[in-house]
């Protein structure tokens, strides 16, 4: 819930998709399993903060609309102020409750009891101000926005740099064909072919370099890489891996992609704004698996010490090329089926955080 609110939220989109990443890489590097996944605790306390601060905000919101409701049936009578004016008085006393109640630690029973005479002795004191600025510094220290969002953004930057010249040339081939003459309707073809083959080519490296970049990132020990966004633009890394575990590399890189292609059925149409977090809900449960199975090829490919025979790595290199070309054949439909039109050749949400808002 709280990666897919994050991910309908400007700028902190990134750190959705770094969050993702920073699993996998945290899988890939052998770390337990119940350290893979850090703030659940935090993300939990928040989730359960947000559930009574609705639960709380229920009956103002009842007394508001009978205030409306009041002042729509009986417009000016004294009544219906009256229930207008209790219902601003309650929504401030509301939101006083709720501040004061996360002060406090954020727990159940400081929803349903606000003590109102600590709340009075403890505002007159400067030392509870000084404390709750610490631990408001220390609750965002603990996000580590910054880090995840930067290294969301570095993964969509990389991204962007190997998507970029395939969707062109496919977007020129598709939009200029019906405006040239049949004669030249043969390099347009030819062009389109080269964008979809560059496009097959960046797949294949894609999905495992975004969870190299996170590795590296998370290491901080390979100098080589970092001058190359940690990694983003070696294909040699991807390749490393490939050679030690073929067929696990193509079994993972198969399920991502086909984790992604259903989502692809939710960018049909374009939905309202109010409808984006629903949205985001459903990429988000199905991308986070795919970017585990990455971390988990990662992590398998480390425990092997020699490469696997070339029989596997040629069987396992048709299989995946095949699915990639099913994967592409979808871009090309989605061009004409989808909301955003050609830019979806770019904006791939497999490889970008959940939830593409950017594109009007």
């Amino acid at each position: 819930m709280v990666l897919s609110l994050a991910a309908t939220i400007p700028v902190l989109q990134f750190a959705s998709l770094g969050y993702m990443l920073e699993c996998s890489a945290r899988i890939a590097s052998g770390a337990r399993l119940r350290t893979c996944f850090p703030g659940i605790a935090l993300a939990g306390h928040i989730v359960r903060c947000g559930m009574w601060t609705l639960l709380t905000w229920l009956p103002i919101w009842l007394i508001t609309d009978l205030g409306y409701s009041s002042e729509l049936i009986q417009p000016g009578t004294t009544q219906a102020r009256g229930l207008r004016i209790l219902a601003r008085v309650l929504a401030i006393a509301w939101a006083l409750w709720v501040l004061w109640a996360i002060a406090r630690g954020g727990r159940w029973n400081h929803f349903l009891w606000p003590q109102p005479i600590r709340f009075l002795r403890s505002i007159a004191k400067t030392s509870f101000w000084i404390d709750l600025e610490n631990r408001w510094w220390a609750f965002l220290h603990q996000l580590h926005l910054w880090r995840l969002t930067k290294l969301g953004f570095q993964a969509s930057l990389g991204a962007w740099i190997w998507l970029a010249i395939p969707a062109l040339l496919i977007l020129i081939s598709l939009n200029a064909a019906p405006e040239v003459q049949p004669q030249q309707q043969g390099g347009l073809a030819l062009l389109g072919l080269v964008g979809a083959l560059l496009m097959a080519r960046a797949l294949q490296y894609l999905p495992t370099l975004q969870s190299c970049m996170a590795l590296n990132a998370l290491e901080q020990t390979s100098t080589t890489s970092k001058r190359r966004l940690h990694g983003m633009l070696d294909r040699s890394l991807a390749r490393h891996v490939f050679r030690k575990v073929p067929l696990t590399y193509a079994l993972t890189n198969i399920l991502f992609l086909a984790l992604s292609l259903p989502l692809y059925v939710l960018r049909i149409e374009k939905i309202p704004t109010q409808l984006w977090f629903l949205l985001s809900i459903f990429f988000v449960l199905g991308m986070f698996p795919a970017k585990l199975l990455i971390g988990w090829l990662l992590r398998r490919s480390s425990r092997k010490t020699k490469n696997a025979p070339w029989i596997l790595r040629w069987i396992a290199w048709v299989v995946h090329l095949a699915a990639i070309g099913v994967y592409v054949g979808f871009l090309y439909l989605g061009k004409f089926a989808l909301w955003e039109g050609g830019a979806v050749m770019l904006f791939q949400h497999a490889f970008l955080p959940p939830v593409p808002f950017y594109i009007r």
